[in-house]
């Protein structure tokens, strides 16, 4: 049987349509296809494959790099957008074979264009203009044109340079033409800058090379500015008492923060949110849906019973700014809700999950109102412009401050067409900092949930659901421990992705989990919420990505099952999509009749849940009662961004005073101020005043000033004599070859400007270790290190010790640390000494 073309419309609107087409292999395996064909329309967005050429309607399509190869009957998939009224594909033809009807005649081969590199010095003031010259290989017969947009490499558009884009035409006969943009000269002395000019939706040629590199060469000698210089200052705070805030007020007890990977309570304790979606308010009902089968407050009671802790709500913009009534509810179950708008029907819906326990996360799912992720793939849309989204999400944050029930904000869902990084107005990384810094300006309260874009450096994964860009470019909030990143996740039976079409592929999920998303929270990062997953269980692959992701979140981090969850500690919180049955992809907890509950979904995620309950859900008021507030300050505003690492060190205050924290800040150019909170846990005991310690290390971009700051938990529970400390005795660390400690340094990983190490700290006894220290000499600098602090620097290395946690070591006991490091490694001048 020989390979076969499909072509379907699964959906149309005014003026425009989505098409999939799918390559079914025959007898023989495809390795490599092609997809040709005329059209009445214009493709305006493709997924799955890549245009080789259109010439007039004729459209030339190729497979991507990772679905090239086809199995004997297997299937490739891909789709588009498309502008235009007719949807008809003439002419199909794969791998030149006709696929019904007789193919078009094949175009003459139109020219190829070519963009190539350029180059300039920058200057000291005033602007330059870049010259880029883009040619065809010989004269076209009509005209041809070639649309262009410049992009950010390490130059920035707006700082460095001026964004262009705009369409080329040649005339015909033309072979040459120049794309100019405008450099902005200054005199600050840094590295030549790079930015890209990129060609795209050829019409009348082919693209030969549709990318150029221009360097921006940088001409000053000017000395750079001094560094400015970090600084901590103290902290106290009255203990309280359980149940009861201290000396400042209501204390915020029911809210939640986090520490490391997991989310915390203010008492330090570690719990997971464990929870089901409920859609509608989205919509053009402006309502959850269901309310015209049932009343909300029974149908909330049941979510209660069913064992789900927390439900995600989804809203639109345009709900927060319609006068349109909600609609689709029988008041004669839902009586209270008459009258109401669509945000005070979300009120009432916040207030009676106060009542029962359960908790609310508010999920910004689409701008206008409907179905699905907003078309755009992004968090503005239209008339909704960013300046709206945030406006939105600080008025929420202030309507509900104060009230526990609301855990925190999803900034949006699904920006799938979003970059993670890289600046411009499409950065969805940048402005998920401004909408949560936005937020938590308005309530510090909450946490701050960020998802996943749609691809990143050309690995594409479930919309919302690739997080790989975390780890170069992290996200970084005014105010810590409020961070938490969300992936979606979904099975084969929502869209035949590749890695489930290949052999084994059941026991490579967790390494493509891990690669997405759950790196983030097996390396400590931050928490990890899986916002969005599931499945209607009819699908037998389904059911072996269910198994294997609830594994996963239960803490099967390496597929081999073992749990790697320290104990006192949670897996990943999670939401099932969803509790409605009418969501077409997978169906819902209930079945059609919005009453009935599918057990084989429930009884699936019933070893995955937590209990809430004991959580108070009255968060009193927002403030200073019960944490610590530790102000970090850097003595001038610097020009460019500053990082420093903090951990809590414990005192006489140990880790039942207080909950251990951990993080990075980041100062912005001109800002010279963040705030670290710590939580501390309440008890009745007449005690002594206690003591702890937020400690600064490896600044980035300035010095080391006071990087100590002491926290003290004032005792209000009576007075009490101060207990005498009695001197303690350092242990002694053996010396090499009789015992003692010795480390070991390994590559990890390099490339061509730098490299990745890591660094095994090994205790050979007798005695144990409380603590340890070395030297790490090598020409290269570290620019980042992790489990391990940077204590000074010299000319030959670094000296570098232990963080807080992994400072003790047994007979035998090891330890590790890694870091990056910049420049061409040769790992033997890298030496370690104790």
């Amino acid at each position: 049987m020989p390979a076969t073309l499909s072509y379907a419309v699964p959906s149309r609107w005014d003026g425009g349509f989505i098409g999939n087409m799918a390559v079914l292999a025959g007898d023989a395996a495809l390795n490599g296809w092609t997809v040709a064909f005329d059209a009445g329309f214009e493709i305006t967005n493709l997924w799955g494959a890549e245009i080789v050429s259109r010439v007039g309607t004729h459209y030339v399509l190729r497979n991507l790099g990772w679905n090239a190869a086809v199995p004997p009957g297997g299937t490739a998939s891909f789709g588009f957008q498309a502008a235009g009224a007719d949807s008809t594909a003439r002419g199909l033809a794969l791998n030149g074979e006709t696929q019904g009807g007789e193919p078009p005649a094949p175009p003459a081969t139109p020219p190829a264009i070519t963009v190539a590199d350029a180059a300039i010095e920058e200057g000291q003031a005033g602007t330059r203009e870049l010259v880029f010259t883009v040619t065809l290989d010989r004269p076209a017969a009509g005209s041809v044109t070639v649309d262009y947009a410049t992009a950010d490499g390490t130059a920035l558009a707006g700082q460095d340079y001026v964004a262009t884009q705009g369409r080329l035409t040649f005339a015909p006969g033309e072979t040459s033409r120049t794309i100019r943009v405008t450099v902005t000269g200054d005199a600050a002395v840094e590295a030549d800058e790079a930015l890209l000019l990129r060609l795209s939706s050829p019409v009348g040629a082919t693209l030969a090379d549709a990318e150029a590199i221009a360097t921006i060469r940088n001409d000053d000698v000017a000395p750079p500015a001094p560094l400015p210089s970090l600084s901590v200052g103290d902290a106290s705070v009255a203990e309280g008492d359980p149940g009861h805030g201290g000396s400042g007020g209501g204390a915020a007890e029911g809210f939640l923060s986090t520490a490391g990977n997991q989310i915390v309570d203010a008492a330090g304790q570690a719990v997971k949110i464990a929870g089901v979606n409920w859609f509608g308010l989205e919509s053009t009902n402006f309502a959850p849906h269901g309310l015209w089968a049932r009343g909300y407050r029974e149908m909330m009671d049941q979510m209660k019973a069913e064992g789900f802790n927390t439900i995600r709500l989804p809203f639109s913009s345009e709900l927060l700014h319609t006068t349109a009534a909600p609609n689709g509810i029988d008041f004669s179950r839902n009586a209270d809700l008459q009258g109401l708008s669509g945000l005070q029907v979300m009120d009432r819906i916040i207030d009676y999950a106060g009542e029962i326990g359960l908790r609310i996360i508010l999920d910004h799912h689409r701008s206008s109102a409907g179905a699905g992720t907003s078309g755009s793939g992004l968090w503005y849309e239209g008339s909704h412009t960013e300046a709206q989204w945030i406006a939105d999400w600080t008025m929420l944050a202030a309507r509900y401050a104060g009230d526990a029930t609301v855990i925190g904000a999803d900034l949006h869902n699904e920006p799938y067409n979003g970059s993670w990084g890289g600046g411009g107005a499409n950065d969805w990384a940048a402005a998920a900092e401004r909408a949560g810094n936005a937020v938590l300006a308005s309530n510090p309260d909450w946490l701050i949930f960020v998802e996943g874009v749609g691809s990143h450096q050309g690995e594409n994964y479930w919309w919302g659901g690739n997080l790989m860009g975390v780890r170069d470019r992290p996200i970084v909030l005014d105010v810590a421990d409020k961070l938490v990143y969300s992936a979606h996740d979904y099975p084969n039976s929502i869209f035949a992705q590749p890695w489930f079409q290949q052999a084994g592929w059941e026991a490579q999920l967790t390494a493509k989990f891990d690669q997405m998303w759950g790196y983030i929270y097996r390396e400590g990062i931050a928490p990890v919420f899986l916002g969005e997953f599931g499945s209607k269980l009819q699908d037998a692959k389904d059911l072996a990505w269910l198994d294997r992701i609830t594994a996963y979140l239960a803490g099967d981090l390496d597929a081999d099952g073992s749990i790697d969850i320290p104990a006192g500690q949670q897996g990943m919180s999670w939401i099932w999509w969803s509790w409605n049955p009418n969501s077409g992809d997978t169906g819902g907890i209930l079945a059609d009749d919005w009453t009935t509950v599918i057990a084989a979904k429930v009884e699936r995620l019933e070893p995955l849940q937590f209990d809430l309950g004991d959580l108070p859900q009255d968060g009193g008021t927002a403030g200073d009662a019960n944490r610590l507030s530790f102000t970090v300050t850097l003595s001038a505003a610097s020009d460019n961004a500053v990082l420093v690492d903090y951990a809590t060190v414990a005192g006489t205050a140990g880790a039942a005073d207080f909950a251990p924290a951990s993080g990075t800040l980041r100062f912005e150019p001109g800002e010279t101020s963040k705030i670290v909170t710590v939580a501390v846990t309440a008890d009745t005991l007449a005690e002594a005043d206690e003591t702890l310690s937020l400690v600064l290390s490896n600044p980035r971009g300035a010095t080391a000033g006071d990087m100590s700051g002491t926290g003290t938990i004032l005792d209000d529970d009576g007075t009490t004599t101060p207990p005498v400390t009695p001197p303690v005795t350092p242990p002694v660390t053996p010396p090499p070859g009789e015992g003692g400690l010795e480390a070991a340094f390994s590559l990890t990983s390099s490339w061509s400007t730098g490299f990745q190490g890591g660094v095994a700290v090994v205790n050979h006894g007798p005695a144990a270790v409380q603590g340890w220290q070395l030297r790490l000499d090598m020409p290269y600098e570290i620019t980042q290190i992790w489990n391990a602090e940077i204590v000074a620097r010299d000319a030959e290395g670094y000296v570098i010790c232990n963080v807080a946690w992994n400072g003790a070591l047994g007979d035998e006991a090891t330890v590790s640390f890694g870091f990056l490091g910049a420049g061409t490694v040769d790992a033997t001048q890298i030496d370690i000494l104790f």
